[in-house]
């Protein structure tokens, strides 16, 4: 079963006017502020609240990122009814966006679409609200504000429709290049562009069976894990060891493409 973790802000709580529990803190330290991570069986969100103002007072949008990828959803004051609502709304969107991009970055087709999307429905997700404020992911919840207020100023509108609202993550927000860690408690920072991150986990999940090329240590069909395996620390060195690190990317993908069709 696929976990999918929503981590809320205080924000957003209120603004659905619910009462979650806190994300547990293993050590007793950062409760309230856990970081979250997405991984094999989990993919998580920080879901924000953005009350508007001036001429947009009585607004209010919603934002949702994913953990690693920093993938950034946009619901202009979509007027959620209630978490039911939300979770219905946001995971339609999540589908389509990366069922899009997944054919848009050449690593799938259009007759692939249905199959993709079939898969995400058949596979069992368990969706987990939590009270929670990753403040790393937040930050990028921040960005995407700041676009979406950018465009509300630029064009004179008080609300997008879906087609805006995705076009604006996928052509502003999500295209540009972000940094983030590693992994929780890495020092060095990784630059890299939240599509391509997000189309890796997309193909990984509900495109099964769907690739035409081989990748190391990934049954034939499937596209590989972009998530390590195993961490460890080996006795005698001061670094961890990452075990598995095969990652598929838009970049390789369109390479893979121009090199066949030469």
């Amino acid at each position: 079963m696929l976990e999918v973790l929503i981590s809320a802000t205080n924000a957003f709580c209120k603004y659905m006017k619910v009462d979650l529990d806190r994300l547990p803190s293993p050590d007793g330290k950062r409760i309230g502020t856990q970081p979250i991570a997405s991984g094999d069986n989990v993919i998580a969100w920080q879901v924000h609240a953005i009350k508007g103002y001036r001429n947009r007072e009585g607004y209010t949008d919603v934002i949702a990122v994913e953990a690693r990828s920093r993938y950034a959803i946009l619901f202009s004051n979509p007027m959620f009814s209630d978490l039911d609502e939300f979770a219905e709304r946001f995971t339609k969107r999540w589908a389509r966006e990366c069922i899009h991009m997944a054919i848009e970055s050449g690593a799938t087709t259009e007759e692939q679409a249905q199959t993709m999307y079939d898969q995400f429905l058949d596979m069992e997700k368990g969706i987990r609200f939590v009270r929670n404020t990753d403040l790393s992911v937040n930050g990028h919840v921040a960005d995407a504000e700041q676009w979406l207020s950018q465009f509300y100023e630029d064009y004179g509108v008080e609300q997008l429709d879906e087609s805006e609202e995705i076009g604006l993550g996928m052509h502003r927000i999500n295209c540009v290049h972000k940094k983030a860690r590693a992994f929780s408690g890495a020092k060095p920072m990784e630059r890299f562009i939240p599509m391509s991150r997000m189309v890796d986990d997309w193909l990984f999940r509900f495109a099964r069976g769907l690739s035409e090329w081989a990748y190391p240590e990934t049954p034939d069909g499937n596209f590989p894990n972009p998530f390590p395996a195993v961490v460890a620390t080996v006795i005698g060195q001061k670094a961890p060891l990452v075990l598995r690190d095969n990652v598929v990317s838009l970049d390789e993908v369109r390479k893979r493409k121009t090199m066949q069709k030469a």
